[in-house]
């Protein structure tokens, strides 16, 4: 990818903007006049947390980066100058914007999310989702576009640090760093890598293990108390239950027994509840015929009162005849004597049919009482059975009772015994679980180099000593880079380290040249810009080797020799800023902007003076 500008808008501010060049641009002038502060946009705009506040930039809102993707696209990241997301707009955009954008990107690096700067600039470069080995146990994070930038992005402060230019001053984040440098080198990330575990933090989850095990332990052998080893226990255990299997026959039997009793005392009752009811209804009925015979009497009696009054009615009475209606004129002489006879025979066949009845009645009452009698003795035996049946229940149950409370005594001492053997059987468990775990060692990880090949150290190393000769740094022709810790450049025996000033700043600027154009020529990933702040210190006399401060200062043939690679050789974006005035830069693709750091006198700095 390639950056197209570097812009700061805001209302009614005029844009302050630089444009960079396809090769080389060179940004030059006096010091405090805002040549770090692009280096430092730059980072912001590439996922750095803030922007230090310079009172220059007062008034404006947003800061803009045109970049060229890989792609052959063209994008603009715009983000806030006080921080926050960063919004893309699918076009080269130098104003404030006035439309949404066309995607809106979290700023920081978040591992497994999608929706950052981090991955989306990562994607482009084919390197989303790669791996990193963290630390010497193999554990792995994933590639963030902040590893790259250490490599491409060189701030005054780290091209003149007393380390290797591949890893940072966070010590814990060196050996991520290195990977980064062997991903670009080789274009393998640590994916393949088996990790190991932190022995400390293992050793310290251990031992809380241990101590959760120790107090469940002595739960449990509170909860045991005072009892007998498991066998004593085993042996108990199978009395208790042939104890209980034989009392539980007894109690079978007898439960047997008393269901045979409860079943003849349901028959008993049974016959004594339908006998009862026999009685009932033999007294019922026999009312009723009571009351039917007192009737038959009194019609008896009313019957023998009509013969007696029916004689002498026909004697006594002149007139219509009472009996059969007829009136004087039509009785013959004996007719009272025929009437009253008529009247005797009826009343004779009426008593002769009622006094049938009556007969009958009396024996119908006499087999109805005979039948409750009856009843009345087959109520009585069978209450007297129901009561013997109910007493030798009652005698069953009594004599069962001890046996009873015998099999729940049994059955709870089972339990105890139960319980006991399985309070033992877990503190078995525990205790070989807790030999286990005390006995447990943190997996170790596979024992691995820094995973550079020893010809791909060999070519970087031809490739960074030959941009030294080319730029006519004294000594070069001594220099290779040692892969013996953190990477760096040796130079006449000497690392660069231990080097001065200048001489640690233009072989830094050269490690990191080198890097991006042995990745580009090899097609390895790279962003495919550098940016270098100040890194090239010169002075006057070209003979004089070290200044008195100690510092080693470069001849301004290495600076004109820079220069000129970077603007004609190097294949990749270059970004220079530099205090010293630089040689003539007037090669195709290239740019020189002078800062004055004087407001009215040209181009005062990056914001307008």
């Amino acid at each position: 990818m390639r950056l197209l500008h570097l812009t700061a808008v805001g209302p009614d501010k005029p844009p302050a903007s630089v444009p960079f060049a396809p090769r080389l641009t060179v940004i030059y002038g006096a010091s405090e006049a805002g040549k770090s502060y692009i280096i430092d946009a730059l980072n912001f705009m590439l996922g750095a947390r803030a922007l230090r506040d310079i009172p220059e930039a007062a008034g404006y809102q947003t800061m803009l980066l045109g970049i060229e993707l890989a792609s052959g696209s063209t994008i603009t990241l715009a983000r806030h100058l006080r921080g926050g997301r960063v919004m893309v707009f699918d076009d080269d955009l130098r104003s404030l914007p006035t439309r949404p954008p066309d995607r809106s990107l979290a700023a920081q690096h978040v591992t497994g999310s999608e929706d950052t700067v981090s991955h989306y600039l990562l994607q482009d470069l084919g390197l989303a989702g790669a791996q990193l080995r963290k630390n010497e146990r193999n554990n792995l994070q994933a590639l963030g576009i902040r590893n790259l930038m250490r490599l491409c992005l060189v701030d005054e402060e780290r091209i003149l640090a007393r380390r290797s230019p591949v890893v940072s001053d966070v010590p814990m984040a060196r050996t991520a760093d290195r990977s980064v440098f062997k991903l670009l080198l080789e274009g393998r990330d640590d994916s393949d890598l088996t990790g190991g575990e932190d022995p400390t933090q293992f050793r310290r989850i251990n031992r809380g293990q241990v101590e959760v095990l120790d107090r469940a332990l002595a739960q449990l052998y509170e909860r045991l108390g005072e009892v007998p080893e498991p066998p004593a226990l085993l042996d108990q255990l199978a009395r208790l239950n042939s104890s209980i299997e034989d009392t539980s026959r007894s109690i079978a039997d007898a439960l047997v027994r008393r269901d045979d009793l409860l079943a003849q005392r349901d028959v008993a009752q049974e016959d004594q509840r339908r006998d009862a009811n026999v009685v009932v209804d033999a007294r019922t009925v026999s009312s009723r015929f009571a009351l039917l015979d007192q009737k038959y009497t009194s019609d008896l009696e009313r019957l023998e009162m009509v013969r007696e009054v029916g004689t002498f009615l026909g004697y006594f009475h002149v007139g219509t005849c009472v009996l059969c209606g007829a009136v004087p004129e039509h009785q013959h002489p004996e007719h009272a004597v025929y009437e009253s006879g008529q009247v005797s025979a009826s009343v004779d066949a009426e008593v002769a049919k009622t006094t049938a009845l009556q007969r009958d009645l009396t024996a119908t009452i006499a087999r109805i009482n005979d039948e409750e009698a009856q009843a009345n003795v087959r109520v009585s035996r069978a209450r007297a059975e129901v009561q013997r049946l109910t007493d030798e229940i009652a005698a069953l149950e009594q004599a069962v009772r001890p046996s009873s409370d015998e099999i729940s005594r049994l059955l709870q001492t089972r339990s105890d015994v139960e319980r006991s053997l399985t309070l033992s059987a877990q503190v078995d468990e525990l205790s070989a679980l807790r030999a286990s775990v005390a006995g447990e060692h943190p997996d170790v990880a596979d024992a691995v180099a820094e995973g550079i090949s020893s010809k791909t150290q060999r070519d970087f190393s031809r490739a960074v000593a030959e941009v030294l000769q080319q730029w006519g740094v004294p000594g070069s022709s001594e220099c290779y880079v040692s892969f013996d810790g953190a990477p760096d450049v040796v130079l006449e025996q000497r690392r660069r380290v231990d080097r001065g000033k200048g001489m640690r700043s233009i072989l830094h600027a050269g490690f990191v040249i080198a890097l991006g154009e042995y990745c580009l020529e090899r097609e390895l990933p790279h962003p495919g810009f550098v940016v270098l702040d100040t890194p090239v210190l010169t002075y006057r006399d070209a003979e004089q080797r070290e200044s008195s401060s100690g510092d080693e200062l470069l001849s301004t043939s290495v600076a004109e020799s820079f220069y000129a690679y970077l603007e004609a050789s190097y294949i990749g974006q270059s970004i220079v800023l530099e205090n010293q005035t630089p040689p003539e830069v007037t090669g195709d693709g290239c740019s020189v902007m002078f800062f004055s750091g004087t407001p009215g006198v040209g181009r005062s700095g990056f914001f307008p003076g």
